[in-house]
């Protein structure tokens, strides 16, 4: 399921190709960790990737209002925004914004209507001081184990740091605080559930905590390797 959801993002042909062989992939869905799930037509869509969008939807596909978005279907997203509480603060997947897929959809329509709004539109949602988070990038293990650390990165586009665990793809790191000088809280992209705490001051932290699904993993800083 995995690799075709990380197909839809991009490769049309590799999509088709895993189509033929299984058509019911097209409603399939993967979560890329810590609750971030994202369906093969939301990769699509918040890539703007029209193309697959449409090879899904011939499938069987099940769109949603990110997907209506990026298709500029401008009066389906005014019906969501103005039935549905809290509409426009409603996060697709890796929790990027609505406005941020009809962007990506060249969805003149949708934009100006989400502008007319006061919309939040998501793009400094990740937006974090290097100069601030430096100090946390590394390496923390919460067993002797090689296989069981985080590593802790930055991503320049986003301006944002990064957590992986195991084998598993880094997940952007959204602060739950614009004041995450005194918190230095931060909720993995797409998780409602998750929180990621560093503990200690502006210096090299040596302790994450990460909470989610009813654990908590306690890790000290390690050498990388």
């Amino acid at each position: 399921m995995g690799d075709f959801v990380g197909a839809c993002h991009v490769r049309f042909e590799r999509a088709k190709e895993m189509l033929e062989e299984d058509p019911g992939l097209a409603k399939a869905a993967w979560d890329w960790g810590f609750g971030d799930w994202e369906t093969a037509i939301g990769a699509a869509s918040h890539t703007g990737r029209k193309d697959i969008i449409e090879l899904l939807l011939t499938h069987g596909a099940r769109p949603d209002v990110f997907t209506l978005a990026t298709m500029d279907q401008v009066d389906a997203v005014r019906a969501f925004v103005e039935n549905i509480r809290d509409a426009r603060e409603t996060e697709g997947p890796h929790s990027i914004s609505l406005f941020r897929h009809a962007e990506a959809g060249k969805a003149a329509r949708v934009l100006e209507y989400l502008e007319s709004t006061g919309v939040d539109t998501g793009h400094d949602w990740f937006t974090t001081s290097p100069e601030l988070v430096r100090p946390l990038i590394g390496a923390y293990a919460w067993s002797p184990s090689p296989a069981d650390r985080f590593t802790v990165g930055w991503f320049e586009r986003l301006s944002c740091l990064t957590l992986a665990t195991g084998g598993s793809p880094a997940r952007n790191l959204r602060p739950n605080s614009r004041d995450i000088a005194k918190e230095f809280r931060f909720q993995p992209a797409g998780s409602r559930g998750a929180t990621v705490v560093f503990q200690g001051g502006t210096q090299q932290n040596e302790q994450l905590r990460v909470e989610y699904a009813g654990k908590v993993y306690k890790a000290q800083r390690c050498a990388d390797d």
